[in-house]
């Protein structure tokens, strides 16, 4: 039913003597033994051998396909022949030649082709696995033509503008330790992913290296799950991923806040004068007849360059930006998508139908920025009117003139982080605070542990009402909706008697002599207070001053 049989190489060797050893393929035995033969003419002690590193199992059964599979170890066939026998028994038939017969380059094309294009980040992924099939000596997939040919893409994928490939390489360097994604999928093992990570980390951070590792598994799990492509075990299956910790915890000092804004206002300069260049230009550009050269438009423009420095109007549009991120705390990419057909300026509110994690939700919008945000023009449907790219350069630009370069370099994300970080701050020292819910809610986080970064800006207010909640001297506490003395209070029945402030008074009556004197002798703990004013009252002939009577009797409903 299983065969295993040797496909080993044949190595003919000479004690001594490295240079005469050759290997030849395990189907060539009569070349091995005919050079063999003139070692020997040669007077030599030549030997034949055959190695132990390649195993081919063969499956036969019928009624079932014919299976081939390849161990790098008698030991290992052996384990694999076993195997298929206690599932064929079982009744079981599981196709592991798949697995064989396909390599893991071939797996990441097919993902890159089927897969990828259904998830947000399928840009970033295919430049990834691009890098690494061309370190392999591979050729390079078309991601225009991925895209086109898709069934069912994501909607940000198809409608996002794919950059044109140029053929420069993004990764730093060559990692020769890519070669392994040529062997067949189940002959990859942890150690090929082991010593990718250690040539990669030579080249890049440990976070890059995960993220590549994050294709890997993705790869992987596919392959397995909905490919059905059989193997022992998953490769990923005990690859150590390198350690790292790289949450920034950067938090605006001092006037940074003003230097940024102040950058802003120049950079929002630039942005009116360019804003008024092309309102002056656009209208001599169209009347030209065809497609304006570039001299043309260069032209045009320096012509009209005085004119436009000398009436352009002020928009705050990169300060309404910053702004826009330290009072929502929304993430760069919702803010670059912000359409104004989403704000609502009199609810204060704007709405982002969908962020990082998949869910729509609403930001707040103070009556500050609601404010910014009248003066914007309206030019486009978005909200703010640059692009991502023109983003990283003014904000190079404006980090460079408030000075917030190398130790204390401020990335956009570390607005959103400070934005959140206010909130818990402000929440906590507020009379009634923000709940957890609230917090989430402004930050737009899924999982809640993610807020726990932000506990220890609460820290300081939380050890002030610590502090206030252990030097509290009242001496009253409250039960089922009355005030009663604590235990701690040793207040005795004389003084539970004459103070009006504790029970209600009632009109004066005559007091018991006997009473009266176990009052003034007797300190009683609070616990002990009804009991003895309940007796108390029983002893007497008649009411005693400033004791409630409890009536017991049982009264119909």
């Amino acid at each position: 039913m299983a065969s295993i049989d040797n496909r080993s190489h044949y190595q003919v060797s000479v004690k001594n003597r490295d240079d005469l050893t050759k290997t030849f393929p395990h189907d060539k035995q009569k070349k091995a033994e005919a050079y063999l033969q003139s070692l020997r003419a040669q007077k030599l002690k030549p030997k034949l051998s055959q190695l132990n590193d390649h195993y081919m199992i063969r499956i036969r059964k019928n009624g079932l396909k014919d299976q081939m599979l390849y161990a790098n170890s008698l030991k290992e066939a052996e384990l694999i022949r076993a195997k298929l026998h206690v599932e064929q028994s079982q009744g079981l038939f599981i196709d592991y030649s798949k697995a064989q017969n396909t390599t893991l380059a071939e797996l990441m094309i097919r993902y890159l082709r089927e897969e990828a294009p259904r998830n947000k980040s399928f840009e970033i992924d295919a430049y990834k696995i691009n890098a690494m099939l061309e370190d392999a000596g591979l050729q390079r997939q078309s991601i225009m033509e991925i895209v086109a040919s898709h069934p069912n893409p994501c909607a940000k994928v198809k409608a996002m503008k794919i950059r044109k490939e140029t053929g420069k390489k993004m990764r730093s360097a060559l990692c020769s330790a890519t070669r392994f994604i040529l062997k067949p999928f189940a002959q990859i093992v942890p150690d090929d992913l082991t010593e990718y990570v250690d040539e990669r980390r030579q080249a890049v951070s440990a976070s890059t290296v995960d993220r590549e590792l994050d294709i890997f598994s993705a790869v992987c799990s596919i392959a397995i799950k909905t490919w059905r492509i059989h193997v022992l075990a998953s490769p990923m299956d005990g690859v150590k991923r390198p350690k790292y910790f790289n949450e920034r915890d950067r938090r605006l000092k001092a006037d940074e806040e003003d230097r940024l804004l102040e950058a802003a206002f120049i950079e929002d300069e630039k942005w009116s004068q360019a804003i008024r260049l092309d309102q002056l230009v656009s209208p001599e550009l169209q009347q030209v007849e065809g497609a304006p050269t570039r001299y043309r438009i260069w032209q045009t423009r320096k012509r009209n360059l005085s004119e436009a420095q000398a009436s352009w109007v002020h928009i705050p549009m990169y300060e309404s930006f910053l702004q826009f991120q330290l009072m929502t705390g929304a993430r760069r990419g919702e803010s670059l998508s912000l359409l104004w057909s989403n704000v609502d300026l009199e609810m204060q509110t704007a709405f982002i139908p969908e962020t990082k994690n998949g869910r729509p939700r609403k930001l707040p919008l103070r009556s500050d920025l609601v404010e910014l945000l009248r003066e914007l023009p309206r030019t486009s449907e978005l909200v703010f009117g640059f692009t991502n790219e023109a983003l990283r350069k003014a904000w190079g630009r404006m980090c460079e003139h408030a000075g917030l370069t190398g130790d204390d370099d401020l990335h956009v994300h570390d607005l959103r982080h400070e934005a959140i970080s206010r909130v818990a701050e402000i929440g906590s020292n507020t009379l009634g605070g923000f709940s957890l819910i609230d917090l989430q809610h402004f930050s737009g986080h899924r999982d809640v542990r993610m807020l726990l970064r932000y506990a220890h800006l609460c820290t300081q207010s939380l050890a002030k009402r610590l502090d206030e909640a252990f030097s509290c001297t009242e001496k009253f506490d409250t039960h089922h909706g009355r005030r009663r003395l604590k235990k701690e209070a040793k207040i005795t029945v004389q003084e539970m008697v004459g103070c009006d402030a504790l029970v209600s008074p009632v009109e004066p009556v005559e007091e018991s002599s006997k009473v009266q004197a176990a009052v003034e002798t007797v300190t009683i703990p609070v616990a002990d207070v009804n009991l003895v004013a309940l007796t108390a009252s029983r002893a007497s002939a008649s009411p005693v001053e400033n004791v409630i009577h409890v009536d017991f009797t049982r009264r119909a409903a």
